[in-house]
């Protein structure tokens, strides 16, 4: 090695000058540098400057404005925590240093600014790592591993201040692999013992219960989980004595007790399940035996044909157990025991209409059951028959009312037709029964003629309907049978009469006269 050398690195001299190797064949001018020669190298000297700047002094000039701390405390100097890593800062070469800078080669000096720059990055990353460790107090649970991953950055500053960056750059690297890690165990750590602490509420163990959510408190909790956890856990011991005073009152029947101690169990923690799963099963247990009771009162009024209360009981019942087919068919069994008792009931009535010869409300009772049940024969056929007999009855008394109509010998023959054949029917009842006694008597009055008497002025022209013309007289005899009859009166110059008269048997008693008298003017 030379002697101007110093550390491994030489020291830049100035090249020599010599005059003597100038061109003699050049002007004999004033002699001096050329123009070209100057302005080359004036460039260099000009670009090694501005290099030696870059590198070595333009870092710490930005790094001091970001530092509170002495220009001269180390990379890992404490803040209020002592295991704070702070990126290294730039210090004041010394004039030793100095000359070993110019003593390094352009690639010697570009390649340590990129170490420097790729150590830059690895602290950048460091910072981060550690600053999310430290919130989730890595120091209590990551130990070793994490003080390990602190002190290769601490000796990473080490070789940093040296300007070693190569070997800085390595310890930087064993840190940063060392923070990754840990920071990827943080959530599952943190999972973890919430899972176990979950599970120890679940089996009422409550120290290891309040154990794993003191280890998950540790980390970074937005959604308070372990903090809720603790909370949980110092109950535990009060929730799990009224769930096991609950399952000694189930195991003796008392399920209303039972019920009560769950839901103080509940009042105290209501996210414990195993509280909640008691409870369910205990509200099961009671529906059941609610649902049992209604079912049995319902049957109870069904047997007393009490159906108001029997279906109220097995409609509480499906309320209970909605889809109970058991309550299903208990209320289609009350329905149709109803159905059945109500149309025996309206058939009894109908029947004894029947029998006072109320058709009308006869046949409004058969139309009822057949509402109840459209296909029921009894009722199909009893209105049919109730509603022939209204047809008979309104018939007689359609004749009856208007026996006048006999005396056409068409209409008194149909009507003895039919009463012919109504006559024959079985079962008369005394409204029918006096009907046809009446027709009988009026077919018989109808056919046995009356003598009358008609009187006029032998002027007045005569003619009765249905019987002839008269011609003029004074009085005249006819053989007629009841019913009524029209006589029309004309004479020249004088209106025509009209007389309407009753052939009965009380007739002959008076004189119908027939005369016409008002002159036409």
């Amino acid at each position: 090695m030379d002697n101007d050398s110093k550390d491994g690195f030489k020291t830049i001299k100035p090249a020599a000058f010599n005059r003597t190797s100038e061109n003699t064949t050049a002007p004999t001018k004033t002699r001096g540098i050329s123009p070209k020669s100057l302005n080359v190298t004036l460039g260099l000297v000009f670009m090694l400057v501005s290099l030696i700047i870059v590198i070595f002094f333009l870092p710490g000039w930005v790094e001091n404005n970001k530092s509170t701390e002495s220009s001269t405390s180390p990379a890992t100097a404490t803040t209020s925590k002592s295991s704070e890593i702070k990126l290294p800062e730039a210090r004041a070469s010394s004039p030793e240093e100095k000359h070993v800078i110019g003593q390094l080669s352009l690639e010697e000096q570009t390649q340590n600014l990129a170490l420097r720059k790729e150590a830059q990055i690895f602290l950048q990353e460091i910072l981060e790592k550690q600053k999310l460790l430290e919130e989730n107090n890595a120091q209590s649970w990551a130990g070793k591993e994490y003080t390990t991953g602190l002190n290769h950055a601490k000796k990473g500053d080490e070789l940093y201040n040296q300007q070693q960056f190569s070997v800085a750059n390595q310890e930087y690297k064993r840190a940063l692999q060392l923070f990754n890690r840990l920071t990827e165990q943080v959530g599952p750590i943190y999972q973890e013992n919430l899972e176990h602490g979950m599970n120890a509420l679940d089996t009422g163990d409550s120290n290891l219960a309040l154990t794993a959510f003191s280890k998950a408190a540790l980390f970074t909790d937005d959604s308070q989980e372990a903090a809720k956890g603790i909370v949980r856990a110092q109950k535990l011991d009060d929730v799990f004595a009224h769930i096991e005073d609950g399952d000694g009152e189930l195991s003796e029947g008392r399920l209303t007790e039972a019920k009560m101690a769950y839901q103080a169990a509940l009042e105290l923690d209501p996210d414990t399940r195993l509280a909640q799963q008691k409870l369910l099963e205990v509200n099961k247990l009671l529906a059941e035996k609610q649902f049992n009771s209604h079912m049995s009162a319902g049957y109870d009024g069904l047997e007393q044909q009490s159906f108001a209360k029997a279906l109220d009981q097995f409609n509480k019942a499906l309320k209970i157990k909605p889809g109970s087919s058991a309550a299903k068919t208990a209320l289609q069994q009350t329905k149709h025991q109803m159905t059945t008792i109500d149309i025996a009931k309206t058939l009894k009535e109908a029947s004894a209409r029947e029998k006072n010869e109320q058709w009308q409300m006869a046949i409004e009772l058969y139309e009822k059951a057949l509402k109840l049940e459209k296909n029921l024969a009894e009722a199909q056929a009893g209105k049919l028959r109730a509603q022939n007999q209204l047809s008979i009855h309104q018939r007689l008394e359609q004749i009856l009312s208007r026996p006048e109509r006999l005396s056409d010998k068409k209409v008194h023959a149909e009507t003895s037709a039919y009463y012919s054949v109504t006559s024959q029917f079985d079962n008369q009842g005394p409204i029918l029964t006096k009907q046809l006694a009446d027709l009988e008597n009026l077919l018989k009055v109808s056919a046995t003629p009356v003598k009358i008497r008609l009187q006029s002025d032998n002027l007045t022209d005569v003619v009765v309907y249905k019987v002839g013309k008269m011609g003029m007289f004074e009085t005249r005899e006819l053989n007629l049978r009841p019913g009524k009859y029209i006589a029309i009166g004309r004479r020249d110059g004088y209106r025509d009469v009209r007389i309407e008269f009753l052939v009965s048997q009380d007739t002959n008693k008076q004189a119908i006269q027939i005369v016409a008298k008002e002159r036409i003017n």
